[in-house]
């Protein structure tokens, strides 16, 4: 993300007095005590009675859960329960000792030694909120705890975006960003160790609640998780991105390709998706990401792992390669610069899809039984469009968008919606100008793909705030659809996981199976492939002169 957020509010520590009858009688101000450093996470949330981390580490059913505190009474309560608007506490945990520290570094806190807390083995894996409470005020940390045996409730998988969490967080006075650190300069490495705050949260808080309340089971990890093992994705048939999922280390995407290309499903419903690398200490409890190429000491020497932009120089490993978009193509909506707004919703030049997204293949099965046509217009009530949305490269041919594929992006991702956006990090160095996409702006563009011919299916729904909008009909039915349509790997070929592309001709085979790993195809079937796609390479040609 590059666009300012609010003003940096300072970290303060408060000091409450009382009134004391001298020998004298004269009354003096003592301090009472000295409250505890404020955890001000610039987007209205600051806790200053009581705030807390989690230990970097694997956290599982039937593990446990290791917590520091800060607080300003010695006393605390720690509160869990599922992640979601009507789910009910589940364990409630009392402490004593809690000491009252400073948020004095951003890479190491050391706020005493941890509370722990056992995690029930009998849970269900998914997204909790664990809750302090020192009784004078409390604040709310969130978790994925994985399944101790991963896919044995559900072969659904949410992942959280702990990296990107941690990335924004202001505690100890840096984070990976300017706006919200001291004197204005972000820091190059911060601690995992950290608080990340209530509003970090409110995406995945939303898709799981409404999971929950749909009766969809799932199951949870961290993406630290996926940058640990593995082999943790295989144990799944879909796996789901929420909200913002901006930072991955090079395990996280390698173990994420792999898992595609072995057959499974993916449903991204999060925006400014994979746009930095990382790299993290051997502890795991250190976060790198130099954002420049040549100031990271890698540079020239391990060019694979330098912190910098997936599609940049020296990793040229553009992110559409592995989620069908990317940021640059995409942008803001609702975004102000020197007092002009774009793209507002009932703002100038509104078509009535800002804030929204337009469909332009009702026939395609994620509309089903939603009642849309093509031009019709869904979560623009919610603003679903936002803020941050990426993007495919397309041109329309015969009135329909197709990629071009020139920015990585598969050519059988197929568009099926479309949303106006303000693309603030094109590759032309314009801001909103994209010379080689169609009206030469910023586009967000939801639709699916196939990253090679014996993959698993990508759904991208490519924007921040999806989740606002489940409660709507058609968008609730989307997801649904999504869900209901990838949870399996099915052993039959199957042309209606991506059905036929309306200008580009892209047939598409899924080969896949329930046990994971791609399908095969017998000798005439491989015929018949390797036919449809010649002359889906000769159509694609001739249409491609035409739009030119």
């Amino acid at each position: 993300m590059t666009q300012p957020l609010p003003p940096r509010h300072s970290i303060f520590k408060k000091v409450s007095t009382k009134l004391i009858l001298g020998v004298t009688g004269i009354f003096i101000l003592l301090p009472l005590e000295t409250f505890a450093v404020s955890c001000n996470f610039q987007n209205s949330d600051t806790f200053t009675e009581i705030c807390g981390y989690l230990e970097a580490g694997e956290i599982k059913t039937g593990g446990q859960l290791n917590l520091h505190v800060s607080s300003t009474t010695p006393h605390f309560k720690v509160n869990i329960r599922r992640a979601g608007h009507d789910n009910t506490n589940l364990l409630t945990t009392s402490f004593n000792g809690a000491g009252n520290y400073g948020a004095n570094s951003h890479t190491q806190l050391n706020w005493g030694s941890a509370y722990t807390v056992n995690i029930p083995s009998d849970w269900i894996s998914g997204i909790y909120e664990v809750s302090l409470n020192n009784g004078r005020g409390s604040y709310p940390e969130f978790v994925a705890i994985k399944a101790a045996q991963p896919g044995s409730h559900s072969k659904v998988l949410v992942l959280d975006s702990l990296p990107t969490k941690i990335a924004y967080s202001p505690i100890g006075g840096k984070s990976l960003y300017g706006f919200n650190s001291s004197n204005g300069q972000a820091s190059s490495q911060v601690g995992m160790e950290r608080p990340t705050g209530r509003g970090q949260w409110t995406e995945h808080r939303e898709f799981v609640g409404w999971l929950d309340q749909e009766g969809i089971a799932y199951e949870a990890a961290s993406m630290m998780d996926l940058h640990r093992d593995p082999s943790l994705l295989g144990h799944y048939n879909l796996v789901i991105l929420v909200g913002h999922n901006e930072y991955w280390s090079k395990e996280m995407r390698d173990n994420w390709d792999n898992y595609l290309t072995t057959g499974g499903n993916a449903a991204i419903f999060s925006g400014n998706t994979m746009w930095w690398q990382v790299r993290f200490s051997e502890d795991a409890k250190q976060m790198i990401c130099y954002k420049n190429a040549m100031a990271d000491p890698l540079y020239g020497i391990d060019n694979s792992r330098v912190t910098t932009n997936w599609f940049n120089q020296p990793i040229n490993r553009p992110e559409n390669l592995s989620i069908g978009v990317s940021f640059r193509h995409g942008g803001y909506h609702d975004y102000t610069e020197n007092g002009v707004q774009y793209y507002v919703k009932n703002g100038m030049d509104d078509d009535g899809s800002n804030g929204g997204f337009k469909v332009t293949d009702a026939s395609h099965w994620i509309f089903e039984g939603t009642g849309l046509s093509n031009g019709s217009i869904f979560g623009r009530a919610s603003g679903i469009s936002g803020y941050e949305v990426d993007g495919a490269l397309f041109q329309m041919v015969n009135n329909h968008p197709v990629t071009t594929g020139e920015d990585g992006t598969p050519l059988n991702f197929q568009i099926l919606a479309t949303t106006p956006t303000y693309a603030v990090n094109s590759p032309s160095g314009v801001p909103g100008i994209v010379y080689n996409n169609h009206n030469s702006q910023g586009w967000g563009t939801l639709g699916l793909f196939k990253p090679s011919d014996n993959s698993g299916t990508v759904f991208v729904a490519p924007t921040i705030d999806w989740a606002e909008g489940l409660q709507e009909a058609s968008v609730g039915r989307i997801t649904k659809n999504v869900i209901n349509q990838l949870k399996s790997r099915t052993t039959t070929t199957d042309s209606t996981i991506i059905n036929n592309g309306i200008g580009n001709g892209n047939t598409q085979i899924v080969l896949q199976n329930n046990s994971g790993g791609g399908g095969s195809l017998p000798a005439l079937s491989l015929l018949i492939l390797l036919i449809t796609k010649l002359i889906w390479k000769i159509r694609k040609n001739s249409t491609q002169e035409i739009d030119k």
